[in-house]
């Protein structure tokens, strides 16, 4: 498995989330933040290792999704769409991947948006 067919399976999943916003990805991001909602995507992969016993690679990460709302209108949509990606992405397996725990931070203000990240943990495993 490589690093490209786990960011598209991860990216592909993501894009099926129903009723989701915009979703950006590494070096797509817009030059101008939309005024609405939107997502911000990227795969953080840890290092592959090689079990010995039986040569299986295991290749694990994050998939860390950041959500974006408008700013001043509270903290529930973002946290709504949070609920969504957990729902979704939690304990599931799909195209080799096995998604594991998903984890939110705490909200942060910018000037134009809320923002919440979401951290979903993977691994693959291949023999």
């Amino acid at each position: 498995m490589l690093f490209n067919h786990i960011s598209n399976a991860l990216e592909q999943r993501l894009a099926a989330l129903p009723n989701a916003p915009p979703v950006y990805y590494d070096n797509q991001s817009p030059a101008t933040p939309p005024s609405g909602a939107f997502f911000m995507a990227k795969n953080l992969p840890k290092p592959t290792v090689i079990d010995t016993f039986d040569a299986t690679e295991i290749y694990s990460g994050i998939f860390s999704i950041n959500i974006y709302t408008p700013a001043g209108t509270g903290r529930a949509m973002a946290e709504n769409y949070a609920d969504e990606l957990h729902s979704f992405f939690f304990n599931k397996r799909f195209d080799g991947l096995h998604t594991s725990t998903v984890s939110c931070s705490q909200g942060m203000l910018t000037a134009t948006h809320y923002v919440i990240n979401v951290s979903v943990s993977y691994r693959a495993f291949t023999e």
